[in-house]
């Protein structure tokens, strides 16, 4: 009986890896590179431009003293082309309004929010850190995988000094074209 424990254990093993692999995996194999990652590290980004999306992101840092050190703005960001950007825009961004802009109508949202400052700053242990890289992360468990932060949108900016004192506040209109 032990003889066949140990193997039949085994097997178990190797079958409960396969699958959860392959769930895993699922996501990363789909055709022309569409699903939310594009590898195990990083989502799989497109630009907004020329897409349903229109994307405007303002940065306000101000220091410890609540004085402003930098205001700077974009209108180009990234998305990730797949219905996860849908169902972050429809639940995470609270209360929307429809706009027409050029005879076209958008469904817009805005966000604004205080980036932690430890997600901003590098790991170095400098006075001064720099950062130019805007993210509005989705946090949930997505099929196939287990509780998971994406940056559903992302946008670039001059990179700009940090203090790890400073209040960084990051306001974003997002619109979705409705036609």
């Amino acid at each position: 009986m032990k003889g066949f424990v140990i193997p039949l254990a085994g097997v178990i093993f190797v079958i409960l890896l396969a699958t959860t692999i392959q769930s895993v995996d699922a996501d990363h194999v789909e055709e022309f590179g569409q699903g939310i990652f594009k590898d195990e590290f990083s989502a799989n980004f497109t630009p907004t431009k020329d897409t349903k999306w229109i994307m405007h992101l303002q940065v306000e840092i101000r220091n410890a003293q609540n004085q402003l050190v930098t205001l700077t703005e974009t209108v180009y960001g990234y998305h990730i082309p797949h219905e996860i950007t849908d169902y972050a825009f429809d639940e995470m961004l609270g209360k929307k309004e429809i706009v027409t802009i050029d005879n076209i109508k958008y469904e817009k949202s805005t966000y604004s929010g205080k980036p932690p400052m430890e997600e901003l700053i590098s790991e170095y242990n400098r006075p001064i850190h720099f950062n130019g890289n805007w993210q509005l992360k989705l946090c949930a468990v997505i099929a196939g995988h287990d509780y998971v932060c994406i940056p559903v949108f992302h946008a670039n900016t001059a990179f700009l000094p940090l203090e790890i004192s400073d209040v960084v506040t990051t306001h974003w209109t997002i619109l979705r074209d409705l036609n």
